[in-house]
């Protein structure tokens, strides 16, 4: 046996799978590959304008280069959280300083086409864990072929990194069947270390430790124990947290925990005249001209997190008007990949009508998907069983929640697909063995009422000969 062979047996055995299931799992990573390689090669090019991927690349470029997170002036920033620019910047750091040709937008690509990949390997691992191999390989086969996590792939957008960390921190609670909402220290370590590495992504992540807690609780662990698993994860992201913000404290003069843009997604969300979607009202905006970096930031920020509050609390009828509006623009399309390719507008490249097939096909593979996959998740929130589900549940939930707190926008509900897709392939499956099994039941009744008439009809036909052979009988006896 070569060592290859060797290898593949391990990891068949270490899955838990058979040899088919392993062959369709490796099928299903190439076509991810194929197509995430495919559009990152059409479509990664230099972002234009001011948008978010022209500052996430100008940031990494300021990194790879030893210039720290500055501006082109050398001014600090801390605006936009740290983790996406500072994993592009190491990415650049070693194109700069190899062989690799210095094509920024397709190293980008590359580095998120492993991603994707390893997201949609995850994806099997999780659904294999929770539900079997079939789900497993749906799940993967599923997010594999998403359209907008494609395109996804190919802009300096943080999803793509996000959507990965978060799946293996799930990987990781759900290597193991809890027993009673119990979980080892080496798991939550790990767990720890991947939330705190997501939070400096996106800190939305950190929205999942109650999440944690609750679910633990309900799956029957002790306050005490609940509460101790809570500390470790928590002590543990916030060591990998912890020395941004010192860096944040000593540069930029104020105790910033990750990043200086919560003011402005908040305020953006709950201002007079909040149109629910992104906009820059002077509400939120005027009267900071004349100040410099770090100044600036802190004092919008923190300006706009007081607006943001007092403005919900004392119009709360505004408020609630926002919310079906946010929701409208949150889950309104699902192509914003395309659009952050082609720099929002201000670098059009795509045929108009690739551009609109594209749009349609993701559009109606997304909707779908939320159907489906919500259907699957109330199904789950009131099926019993395995525990860790309700994790799944909840935590989907709290992903494509986040929007109504901010401002409406079709790219926020990008983290929760990867989630919606496994329980859409959960719910897809069932209903597959469910309809397999109302086949089955069907047939035996076909195949049982048809024995009964053939045995029916036999004994039909033996009482007919019998009373033949009484008759003939009773004749002879008449003629003796």
């Amino acid at each position: 046996m070569t060592r290859a062979t060797r290898a593949i047996d391990w990891l068949r055995r270490r899955l838990d799978l058979t040899a088919t299931q392993l062959l369709l799992l490796a099928a299903i990573l190439a076509l991810a590959t194929a197509v995430r390689v495919a559009w990152v090669s059409y479509a990664a090019r230099t972002p234009q304008e001011f948008h978010d991927p022209l500052f996430y690349m100008f940031y990494a470029g300021q990194i790879s280069a030893g210039n720290g997170y500055r501006l082109l002036n050398g001014d600090p920033t801390a605006y936009y959280p740290i983790g996406y620019p500072a994993t592009l910047g190491a990415l650049f750091f070693v194109v700069r300083h190899t062989i690799i040709p210095d094509n920024y937008p397709n190293a980008a690509g590359g580095f998120q086409v492993f991603l994707g990949v390893l997201t949609v390997a995850l994806a099997f691992y999780v659904g294999r864990k929770l539900f079997g191999a079939m789900v497993g390989l749906l799940s993967a086969l599923w997010i594999a072929l998403f359209p907008n996590l494609v395109f996804h792939t190919a802009p300096a957008l943080t999803e793509t990194l996000f959507n990965a960390i978060v799946m293996a921190m799930l990987a990781v609670l759900f290597s193991v069947e809890w027993r009673k909402g119990e979980i080892d220290s080496r798991r939550l370590v790990a767990a720890g270390l991947l939330l705190g590495a997501a939070a400096l992504v996106r800190p939305i992540a950190l929205l999942l430790l109650p999440v944690l807690f609750l679910v633990w609780l309900v799956s029957g662990a002790r306050w005490q124990r609940a509460t101790t698993q809570l500390g470790l994860v928590v002590v543990t992201a916030a060591a990998v947290i912890a020395p941004w913000s010192i860096r944040n404290f000593v540069v930029m003069k104020s105790p910033i925990f990750i990043s200086a843009n919560l003011g402005d997604d908040l305020c953006m969300g709950h201002h007079p005249g909040a149109t629910g979607h992104f906009e820059l009202p002077d509400f939120c905006c005027v009267g900071y001209d004349q100040l410099k970096r770090p100044e600036f930031e802190i004092r919008r920020n923190n300006d706009n997190i007081r607006r943001a509050i007092s403005y919900a609390v004392h119009n709360p009828r505004h408020e609630l008007k926002l919310i079906p509006l946010k929701a409208r623009w949150t889950y309104d399309n699902d192509h914003d990949g395309l659009a952050a390719v082609e720099s929002y507008g201000d670098d059009p490249f795509l045929n108009s009508h690739l551009r609109d097939a594209l749009a349609r096909t993701a559009n109606i593979y997304f909707f779908f998907t939320i159907s489906v996959g919500g259907l699957g998740l109330i199904a789950l929130t009131f099926a019993r069983g395995d525990p860790r589900r309700m994790l799944l549940v909840v935590s989907t939930l709290t992903l494509a929640a986040v929007p109504l707190v901010f401002f409406g926008d079709a790219r926020f509900h990008v983290p929760a697909m990867p989630l919606a897709s496994i329980a859409a392939a959960w719910m897809t499956a069932t209903a597959i063995e469910a309809a397999l099994r109302l086949f089955a039941q069907t047939s035996s009744v076909q195949v049982a009422e048809g024995e009964g008439a053939v045995t029916q009809q036999n004994a039909l036909q033996d009482s007919q000969r019998d009373k033949q052979r009484d008759q003939r009988a009773s004749a002879l006896a008449d003629e003796g």
